[in-house]
């Protein structure tokens, strides 16, 4: 009876101490050349221009974009991201800090993580690239091998 005791209290105490607080983990799919929009948002509405600082990161290392007190930051941008990648201003003081993601490249597939400094949340988004050109080759690839067999098929 103890343990169960316990365990329902720590339970109980979990959903209190994040409640408020949203938690994402999400998949995203885009392709190579095009555009994706990476959601990161909060539901704290106590936010001033000046407390918000968030910084978008690729596989826990790579900088994609910051914003540092209420302004958009690529100071300390990785270079693979230079003019690729953005937020929306307009939105952040509603809590959004989705970041808009513009030519995708193989190398963009991955993790992504918003950290959300002030409301202590870390939403984080899977992105998987795909390449539009090479799925229509393997589809063109395939209906040869398949006329091929049933050309075969019909001599025999």
């Amino acid at each position: 009876f103890f343990s169960r005791c316990c365990c329902f209290c720590i339970c109980v105490f979990a959903v209190l101490l994040n409640k408020g607080k949203s938690c994402l983990q999400v998949t995203i799919e885009g392709k190579v050349g095009g555009s994706v929009v990476l959601p990161c948002s909060t539901i704290d509405n106590g936010l001033k221009n000046e407390d918000i600082t968030v910084y978008w990161r690729h596989n826990s290392s790579q900088n994609v974009y910051d914003i540092i007190e209420g302004k958009g930051s690529v100071e300390k941008q990785d270079p693979a991201y230079k003019n690729r990648a953005g937020t929306f201003p307009n939105e952040y003081m509603k809590g959004n800090f989705s970041l808009k993601l513009n030519n995708i490249q193989y190398n963009d597939a991955g993790k992504y993580v918003c950290y959300i400094t002030k409301a202590y949340q870390n939403p984080s988004t899977q992105l998987f690239v795909k390449d539009v050109g090479q799925q229509m080759e393997k589809r063109k690839w395939k209906e040869k091998e398949t006329d091929k067999q049933t050309t075969q098929e019909q001599v025999t």
